[in-house]
């Protein structure tokens, strides 16, 4: 292993923990063994004092793990410091194979079977993983298992390193195990949720979104309800009969607005069930149980262990409602031992059936009544192709269409058309998106109300994180990233690049007048006067329709977009798509033969590489299309990663990564300087991987009590939060207004995204 003499110690580590939806790790054990040398540590970390790390963290120390952030996350959770050189097996096994997905995956497992190594069988291991992830106290026997059981992942680490050093890329093998220290500090920090807002919407969902599609419906009238059949020989549907006929309104809503309430109330009472069931276990505290020893005289004092125990279900089943658990920043004042003893003395309980009478006349109360609540319920509504249709037909809008001649009615082509006719098709989309993709009860938050979740870096074939879209705040639809807010003293900034794959491919092509574009500040309005599509004294605010179709011309290009495929974004015949085409090309000829050469060293190579060695293996799937925007996708990744080194190398707290972004924390006071630090190691790691082409980057500042707001999904939220206000009129203002709830119905809101309509008399040949 001459590629690892330059280090005094080498040493493979793996860390068994905890880690629930949103919160930090808690270690169990830690194994580590010293690759030379062959010493061997077992340190046992649950409900004990840490101390220092077992090993060196130092330069003259390399750290060889499995996906490596989980270890150091554990670094954090313990106090130690991170390390400054890290191996990530993971990372290399994931270069090594990109194009090319192993039979086996790329778990520890995977990789073993792939270079024909002995591993614990599958099964063992996922045994094992459930009896870490239920948490302590552990028997002295399972302590003994799980030291056993990271002593096998570490063992098989040092089988694995000299089968897989032959084809590691060093040093830069050093850089991706670099940033997934710095993804450790990310996936720490975490990003603030306003918890109160997030909770009332997971309440109100159901009836927040059936008055969403309600109030879009009254103007484009695209939805139609969703029937049922009532049988009134049936007890529920003589009850329900009964009820609509007395309160003079549809059985059918009615029916409707019971099967709402029972399934609020269903979801609450398997929430509530399974932590009871979880407590009952952990305590042993039947109902039974609990008389017998109150007839001795004895209460929860008297129970070995149950404040601990008690404290920890707190924070794993809120639904319990016995206190928030363990939180580090706040002091502990719940007596969550004698709040368990309590809610376990009675039964469980069990929700009423949909006849019950209680529940009919809440049905009522929200349908027709005269509380607070009437007149709320919307029942479902689904979204109509038919109605679609005529509504496109009536406004006279070219929709792309199948092969079959349907129209097309998937999101991308909504989210395409939406860029084009924001005003007609934007407030639809939004509609559609979130009703199908919205899965509030996923998002991952911790109890300290932030959102963290791993980044899964390295995982995409260009080397882009890929967290969960259902766990990650801005994975869901761009509305509900309003529900990230500072808290008190503090700021949040959101620092992007400025048309990043554009500038990497000026950069890497070599075309001057790409980059020309590029440096002009609207490379997309460039382009138009270049091609002559608009007049040379263009804006963004006289010709901002226009721009967005260019700038789907320019970013399609940069994506492998055929002409075709370009005419159906911009909803156009194939012979405009044709000569945008064309246009595009004779005005960026340089980048256009870099381009065919990259295909062709694709081909002939059977692999594409990045500056810093990210490397793609060409595959029977392997499309023209991947192998054009690989450059500036996994060139993006590497800039991504540098900035991310440098920025949590020099203290900024960044919150996450956001494609080609980062949401970054500080205090208010210190928000402006920490922003100006993140640009600049932003234009470093750019001018690392593009000498001499520094990208440039945008901020936009958040400070307490505002909140973040996407433009794309502002007058969204707004509609959303005058529901919630109407629903449940609270004290103060939920959220900060942006729009009323008027102007997202009519189309009238005051968006970037909303641009003055084209209305020159310059006539280009194309229609623009």
């Amino acid at each position: 292993m001459k590629s690892l003499r330059h280090f005094r110690e080498v040493w493979a580590v793996d860390f068994e923990f905890t880690a629930h939806p949103g919160h930090h790790p808690a270690p169990i054990c830690v194994v580590a063994r010293e690759l030379v040398t062959g010493q061997l540590i077992r340190r046992w970390l649950e409900g004990a004092d840490p101390g220092s790390p077992p090993y060196g963290t130092g330069p003259d120390t390399l750290m060889v793990a499995y996906y490596a952030s989980a270890e150091w996350g554990c670094h954090q959770a313990l106090g130690w410091p991170l390390p400054v050189r890290v191996l990530d097996l993971f990372a290399e096994f994931a270069c090594l194979t990109v194009g090319a997905v192993p039979a086996a995956g790329r778990s520890l497992l995977g990789a073993m079977i792939y270079h024909g190594l002995p591993a614990l069988d599958a099964a063992e291991k996922e045994g094992m993983r459930a009896l870490a992830m239920r948490g302590g106290p552990y028997t002295a026997g399972e302590r003994a298992a799980l030291l056993d059981y990271c002593q096998t992942d570490v063992d098989s680490l040092a089988r694995l390193l000299p089968a897989m050093l032959p084809r590691i890329d060093f040093p830069r093998a050093l850089l991706r195990g670099r940033y997934m220290v710095a993804a450790a500090r990310m996936e720490w920090q975490g990003v603030p949720i306003d918890r109160e807002v997030l909770d009332l919407l997971r309440v109100n969902w159901d009836r927040v979104k059936h008055q969403i599609v309600a109030a879009v419906d009254a103007k484009y009238g695209v939805f139609e309800p969703v029937g049922r059949v009532i049988d009134p020989n049936t007890r529920l549907g003589a009850a329900l009969t009964e009820a609509a006929r007395d309160a003079g309104v549809s059985v059918h809503t009615l029916a409707e607005a019971v099967d709402m309430l029972w399934q609020e109330e269903h979801e609450r009472h398997t929430e509530t069930a399974e932590g009871l069931r979880e407590a009952r276990r952990a305590t042993g505290l039947t109902p039974s149980r609990i008389r017998r020893l109150e007839g001795e005289g004895r209460d929860h004092l008297d129970v070995p262990g149950l404040d601990v125990t008690a404290r920890e279900l707190a924070g794993m089943y809120p639904e319990l409602g016995i206190g928030r658990g363990y939180d580090p920043d706040a002091p502990d004042t719940d007596d969550h031992a004698a709040r368990l003893f309590n809610r376990l003395r009675a039964p469980d309980p069990r929700p009423r059936p949909k006849h019950d009478p209680g529940l009919i006349r809440q049905a009522v109360d929200l349908v027709a009544g005269d509380g607070p609540e009437a007149g709320r319920y919307v029942g479902p509504m689904r979204f109509s192709a038919a109605k679609w249709g005529e509504y496109l037909t009536r406004e006279g809008i070219p929709w792309p269409r199948l092969d079959s001649g349907a129209l097309a009615l998937d999101d991308d082509t909504f989210k395409e058309m939406a860029k084009l006719y924001p005003e007609q098709v934007g407030p639809v989309r939004e509609v559609r998106y979130a009703l199908s993709q919205m899965r509030l009860n996923e998002l991952a938050v911790g109890p300290d109300d932030r959102n963290r979740l791993i980044l899964s870096a390295f995982s995409s074939k260009t080397g882009r994180n890929q967290p969960s879209n259902s766990r990650f705040i801005f994975g869901p639809s761009c509305w509900l990233r309003s529900l990230i807010r500072p808290g008190p003293g503090k700021a949040l900034a959101y620092c992007d690049w400025s048309a990043q794959e554009l500038g990497i491919a000026a950069a890497l092509s070599g075309d001057k007048r790409m980059q020309e574009a590029y440096q002009s500040g609207d490379p997309y309005l460039w382009f138009g006067k270049a091609a002559r599509l608009i007049p040379n004294d263009a804006t963004k605010a006289t010709h901002g329709a226009d721009r967005d179709r260019l700038k789907v011309v320019m970013l399609g290009v940069l994506y492998g977009l055929s002409a075709n495929g370009m005419a159906r974004k911009l909803g156009l015949t194939p012979a405009h798509g044709r000569e945008f085409m064309l246009l595009h090309k004779e005005t960026f000829r340089v980048f256009w033969r870099w381009s065919d050469m990259i295909q062709d060293e694709a081909v002939l190579t059977g692999r594409l590489r990045t500056v810093f060695g990210w490397t793609v293996q060409v595959g029977p799937d392997t499309t023209p299309t991947s192998l054009r925007n690989f450059p500036m996708q996994a060139n993006g990744a590497e800039i991504m990663r540098l900035a991310a080194c440098l920025a949590t190398e020099r203290g900024i707290g960044v919150c996450c990564p956001v494609h080609d972004a980062f949401l970054i924390e500080a205090d208010t006071d210190a928000i402006a300087d920490k922003t100006a630090r993140m640009q600049q190691a932003m234009k470093e790691a750019s001018e690392l991987v593009l000498p001499g082409f520094p990208l440039r980057t945008d901020a936009k500042i958040v400070r307490y009590p505002d909140r973040y707001v996407d433009a794309r999904g502002r007058a969204m939220w707004d509609m959303v939060d005058t529901i919630l206000n109407a629903l449940d009129p609270p004290s103060g203002p939920v959220t900060n207004r942006y729009t009323h709830l008027e102007h997202f119905v009519t189309g009238r809101c005051n968006d970037p995204l909303h641009p003055v309509p084209y209305s020159s008399s310059y006539s280009p040949s194309i229609p623009l």
